[in-house]
């Protein structure tokens, strides 16, 4: 016979969860699919609706970068949490990628702003583009 869950087992959020990866297509309106993810689970970890608020940044940056240099293939985006700390990863195929192009330095300036670590990188087939929040503590 099981036992029934209390409230005291509910209420403390999981400090790991994932990793879950989503594959989408390299279109602009599917950075609403990823957000929504990256939503839900952060959520579940128990970030505050302002760390919510730059996941979502975050996980847009990522999302648009890819969508922009990426050579139109599939985009793997991973979300995970490890001891509090939210990271996306978003990773696609490449034709040519420029890690100075002015548009990269724009989503390195947005993600220096709402992650606490964030990193651009690519070879001449793929980019990976990630960002990390560390949950604040109450």
């Amino acid at each position: 016979m099981t036992e029934p869950i209390t409230s005291a087992q509910t209420s403390a959020a999981p400090s790991t969860i994932g990793p879950v990866r989503l594959e989408l297509p390299p279109l602009s309106m599917m950075s609403r699919v990823a957000r929504l993810t990256a939503a839900g689970i952060a959520s579940m970890a128990g970030f505050s609706i302002e760390e919510l608020d730059d996941i979502n940044v975050m996980v847009s940056e990522v999302m648009v970068a890819l969508v922009e240099h990426g050579a139109q293939s599939t985009i793997a985006v991973t979300f995970e949490v490890i001891d509090d700390c939210f990271t996306v990863r978003g990773a696609t195929d490449l034709v040519d990628f420029d890690l100075d192009h002015p548009d990269l330095a724009l989503c390195r300036t947005v993600l220096e702003a709402v992650s606490t670590r964030h990193g651009i990188e690519g070879t001449s087939e793929r980019a990976e583009i990630w960002a990390s929040l560390q949950q604040q503590q109450p």
